[in-house]
């Protein structure tokens, strides 16, 4: 659930204040109180604000006003209530102050920040994140964090293209480019120790994550499925030694606030390369932590007052603060999507431009799919999906389709040359909808009763018979 963690800045009470201590409020209206305000000014001045970020800049094409600035450290795993929405005007201009007591890790699309209290950071971002740019207090850092490789593209493999003829070549390069990474590493002047520290940390698990992913980029992988396991075994061998090494420097609690290195974990329990984390011994923080995350995967397989109940009773024995406050919040969440809760209501225009409300269509059953033209389940969804709207269309209910497609006339389009038929929907690039239901993945369906209160938020697809058996069922239909 995110929450409205900063406001527009004529609103934001934190920002004025933070502007008076840098004076720049000081004006007519303030100068009739002659040298008693100047020097209670001046003394602010000498006193930076520590426990604040002050943000400001541009964000480009990131969808409507609100930019999820999203919460990048350990308890993200768990939830997402430290997320952060940045309010831009049209050309995404945006400024802003913002509390933190410690630095945090944070990413606005694929950008990934590093944010300490008493950073004054103006930026320039987009989608691509070697375009961003920045200037001011925690400037350094961030430009540092432009060149963040990518842990689901293989880290330093990038996708497959730095894949060579075999492993050991292949070994060789991502040596090398980890050995530059850390020299530009070791110039920064303008940084802590501690974010050194940490990001030497995220160079080792990219390098582990290199040698993870291998495995699904490299062509000596490919047709020999008998002598894959062999072929494995050998590089893992050659490899040993320094996973292992870079584990023992990875095993702190400090570091699981690095995105890769809690990826990197999620292999502990991997038959094949258990080898590698066999020496890896998880501290308690560590173990709720990857507990928590279970916990919230049940609930977005199931929805149920049983899944809820064990989740809650889990969440009371946890002795980690933060992780046992995100999972009560994803409990809350939770609670408020199973069988007979109100449906949480929303606002998105059809395809001619008109704002349609979920209240508008009460009084059928809504059966409701988020989907997105470039999502290939989506599509294998849709002649299925037309089937049922021919069988039932005419009858007690409604088809609602929500596209999460940013290129909204990629949508149009496809609606239009393909005829989709039942009510279509655009979310505008407003992800409220899909934070309400927890949604983490499409396609997704949704049933609703007459009175607009939840079925089952976790629907089956059209593809499944117990769709079309669900509906038979229900009275009216």
């Amino acid at each position: 659930m995110k929450t409205d963690k900063t406001v527009k800045t004529d609103k934001n009470f934190l920002y004025r204040c933070a502007c008076f201590i840098r004076c720049s409020c000081f004006n007519s209206a303030f100068m009739k109180y002659g040298l008693i305000l100047g020097i209670v000014c001046l003394c602010g001045c000498q006193q930076p604000v520590k426990n604040t970020v002050h943000l400001s800049g541009q964000l480009v094409d990131m969808g409507r006003a609100g930019v999820i600035m999203r919460y990048d450290g350990a308890a993200s795993l768990i939830g997402d209530s430290r997320d952060i929405i940045l309010y831009t005007d049209a050309e995404g201009h945006f400024d802003t102050v913002l509390p933190l007591e410690k630095p945090e890790y944070y990413s606005i699309s694929r950008n990934t920040l590093y944010l300490t209290p008493g950073d004054e950071l103006k930026m320039y971002i987009t989608t691509d994140n070697r375009q961003a740019r920045f200037e001011g207090v925690g400037a350094e850092a961030n430009t540092y964090m432009k060149e963040r490789l990518f842990p689901k593209g293989g880290s330093y493999l990038e996708g497959g293209s730095n894949v060579k003829a075999d492993f050991r070549e292949t070994r060789k390069l991502i040596g090398s480019l980890a050995q530059v990474r850390e020299k530009q590493l070791e110039a920064l002047q303008n940084v802590s120790e501690e974010f050194k520290a940490l990001e030497k940390g995220r160079i080792y698990a990219d390098v582990i994550n290199s040698y993870l992913y291998y495995a699904s980029y490299a062509d000596e992988f490919r047709g020999k499925r008998e002598e894959t396991r062999e072929l494995q075994k050998t590089y893992r061998a050659e490899a040993l030694s320094e996973v292992k090494e870079k584990l023992n420097y990875l095993n702190e609690d400090r570091f699981l606030e690095v995105a890769v290195v809690r990826n990197i974990l999620f292999y502990r329990e991997d038959p094949e390369y258990r080898s590698y984390f066999e020496d890896y011994r998880m501290s308690p923080r560590c173990e709720e932590l990857y507990q928590g995350f279970e916990k919230v995967s049940a609930l977005r397989h199931d929805l149920n007052l049983q899944v809820v109940d064990d989740i809650r009773t889990v969440g009371n024995r946890m002795q980690q603060a933060d992780f046992a406050v995100e999972l009560q919040k994803k409990l809350e969440q939770a609670a408020r999507l199973l069988p007979g809760q109100p449906a949480p209501d929303f606002k998105m225009t059809d395809v001619d431009g008109n704002e349609k409300k979920l209240s508008d269509f009460r009084g059928k059953l809504i059966y409701i799919d988020l989907w997105a033209t470039w999502c290939g389940p989506c599509r294998g969804e849709l002649p299925h999906l037309k089937t049922l709207e021919e069988k039932y269309g005419k009858k007690n209910i409604y088809f609602v389709s929500i596209s999460c497609d940013r290129d909204k006339a990629a949508w149009e389009k496809m609606v239009k040359e393909d005829k989709l038929g039942g009510i279509q929907l655009h979310n505008g690039g407003d992800n409220t909808f899909m934070d309400a239901y927890m949604i983490t993945g499409i396609p997704r369906f949704i049933l609703l009763d007459k009175e607009g209160k939840i079925i089952n938020a976790k629907m089956t697809r059209p593809s499944n018979p117990e769709t079309a058996k669900t509906f038979d069922a229900l009275e009216g239909i």
